[in-house]
Protein backbone atom coordinates (compact mmCIF):
# COMPACT_ATOMS: atom_id res chain seq x y z
CA UNK A 1 0.00 0.00 0.00
CA UNK A 2 1.31 3.42 -0.91
CA UNK A 3 2.29 5.66 1.99
CA UNK A 4 0.71 9.06 1.61
CA UNK A 5 2.71 12.17 2.49
CA UNK A 6 1.42 14.54 5.15
CA UNK A 7 -1.36 16.77 3.90
CA UNK A 8 0.46 20.08 4.26
CA UNK A 9 -2.65 22.21 4.49
CA UNK A 10 -4.14 20.01 7.21
CA UNK A 11 -0.85 19.97 9.10
CA UNK A 12 -0.68 23.76 8.93
CA UNK A 13 -4.29 24.41 9.96
CA UNK A 14 -4.62 21.72 12.62
CA UNK A 15 -3.15 23.67 15.57
CA UNK A 16 -4.96 26.85 14.48
CA UNK A 17 -8.42 25.60 13.46
CA UNK A 18 -10.13 26.08 16.81
CA UNK A 19 -8.08 28.96 18.16
CA UNK A 20 -8.30 31.49 15.32
CA UNK A 21 -10.62 34.43 15.92
CA UNK A 22 -11.93 34.29 12.34
CA UNK A 23 -11.65 31.07 10.32
CA UNK A 24 -12.38 31.75 6.65
CA UNK A 25 -11.20 28.42 5.19
CA UNK A 26 -13.25 25.58 6.72
CA UNK A 27 -14.89 23.07 4.44
CA UNK A 28 -17.38 21.98 7.09
CA UNK A 29 -20.63 23.56 8.14
CA UNK A 30 -20.86 25.75 11.20
CA UNK A 31 -21.40 23.51 14.18
CA UNK A 32 -24.68 23.34 16.03
CA UNK A 33 -26.13 21.49 18.96
CA UNK A 34 -28.24 18.36 18.54
CA UNK A 35 -31.22 20.35 19.76
CA UNK A 36 -30.72 22.92 16.98
CA UNK A 37 -30.30 20.14 14.42
CA UNK A 38 -33.50 18.40 15.52
CA UNK A 39 -35.62 21.53 16.04
CA UNK A 40 -37.42 21.27 12.66
CA UNK A 41 -38.04 17.50 13.06
CA UNK A 42 -41.56 16.28 13.61
CA UNK A 43 -42.31 13.73 16.32
CA UNK A 44 -41.78 10.70 14.06
CA UNK A 45 -38.39 11.94 12.79
CA UNK A 46 -37.26 12.90 16.29
CA UNK A 47 -38.16 9.44 17.65
CA UNK A 48 -36.33 7.76 14.74
CA UNK A 49 -33.23 9.86 15.43
CA UNK A 50 -33.34 9.30 19.18
CA UNK A 51 -33.56 5.52 18.62
CA UNK A 52 -30.80 5.38 16.02
CA UNK A 53 -27.99 3.13 17.28
CA UNK A 54 -24.50 4.58 17.27
CA UNK A 55 -21.90 2.17 15.99
CA UNK A 56 -20.62 0.45 12.89
CA UNK A 57 -23.01 -0.13 10.06
CA UNK A 58 -23.07 -1.40 6.50
CA UNK A 59 -19.90 -0.31 4.69
CA UNK A 60 -21.93 1.27 1.89
CA UNK A 61 -23.98 3.35 4.32
CA UNK A 62 -27.39 3.03 5.87
CA UNK A 63 -29.56 1.03 3.42
CA UNK A 64 -32.57 3.31 3.98
CA UNK A 65 -30.46 6.40 3.21
CA UNK A 66 -29.00 4.75 0.10
CA UNK A 67 -32.54 3.99 -1.07
CA UNK A 68 -33.72 7.57 -0.56
CA UNK A 69 -30.67 8.91 -2.44
CA UNK A 70 -31.18 6.43 -5.30
CA UNK A 71 -34.79 7.58 -5.66
CA UNK A 72 -33.55 11.06 -6.56
CA UNK A 73 -32.02 9.64 -9.76
CA UNK A 74 -33.87 8.33 -12.77
CA UNK A 75 -31.80 5.17 -13.34
CA UNK A 76 -30.16 4.29 -10.03
CA UNK A 77 -30.79 1.69 -7.36
CA UNK A 78 -29.69 1.63 -3.74
CA UNK A 79 -26.98 -0.95 -4.51
CA UNK A 80 -25.23 1.68 -6.66
CA UNK A 81 -25.07 4.28 -3.87
CA UNK A 82 -22.22 4.57 -1.38
CA UNK A 83 -22.53 6.93 1.58
CA UNK A 84 -19.32 8.10 3.20
CA UNK A 85 -18.38 9.81 6.42
CA UNK A 86 -17.27 13.09 4.89
CA UNK A 87 -15.49 14.23 1.76
CA UNK A 88 -12.11 12.71 2.62
CA UNK A 89 -13.41 9.16 2.61
CA UNK A 90 -15.40 9.71 -0.60
CA UNK A 91 -12.40 11.27 -2.37
CA UNK A 92 -10.20 8.38 -1.31
CA UNK A 93 -12.72 5.83 -2.63
CA UNK A 94 -13.16 7.68 -5.92
CA UNK A 95 -9.45 8.19 -6.55
CA UNK A 96 -8.71 4.54 -5.72
CA UNK A 97 -11.55 3.04 -7.73
CA UNK A 98 -12.04 5.12 -10.85
CA UNK A 99 -8.72 5.99 -12.51
CA UNK A 100 -5.85 3.72 -13.51
CA UNK A 101 -2.09 4.31 -13.29
CA UNK A 102 -0.97 6.51 -16.16
CA UNK A 103 -4.34 8.28 -16.46
CA UNK A 104 -4.43 12.05 -16.33
CA UNK A 105 -6.28 13.87 -13.55
CA UNK A 106 -7.32 17.51 -13.77
CA UNK A 107 -7.33 18.77 -10.20
CA UNK A 108 -9.02 22.04 -9.36
CA UNK A 109 -7.15 23.85 -6.60
CA UNK A 110 -7.54 24.85 -3.92
CA UNK A 111 -9.30 21.68 -2.90
CA UNK A 112 -8.86 18.77 -0.53
CA UNK A 113 -5.21 17.82 -0.88
CA UNK A 114 -6.29 14.18 -0.87
CA UNK A 115 -7.56 14.49 -4.44
CA UNK A 116 -4.13 15.29 -5.84
CA UNK A 117 -2.08 13.27 -3.36
CA UNK A 118 -3.97 10.01 -3.74
CA UNK A 119 -3.97 10.33 -7.53
CA UNK A 120 -0.22 11.01 -7.56
CA UNK A 121 0.63 8.07 -5.27
CA UNK A 122 -1.31 5.76 -7.59
CA UNK A 123 0.80 6.72 -10.60
CA UNK A 124 -1.52 9.24 -12.18
CA UNK A 125 -0.14 12.37 -13.75
CA UNK A 126 -1.78 15.43 -12.25
CA UNK A 127 -2.08 18.90 -13.67
CA UNK A 128 -3.37 21.89 -11.77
Amino acid sequence: MARLPDFRLETYFSPRAFTARHHLTPSDAQTMTLGELLSPADGKDRVAFENQPIGYMDTSGDPALCEVIAQTYENACADEVICSAGAGEALYLAMNGLPDAGDHAAVVTPSHQAVETVAFTHGMRTRR
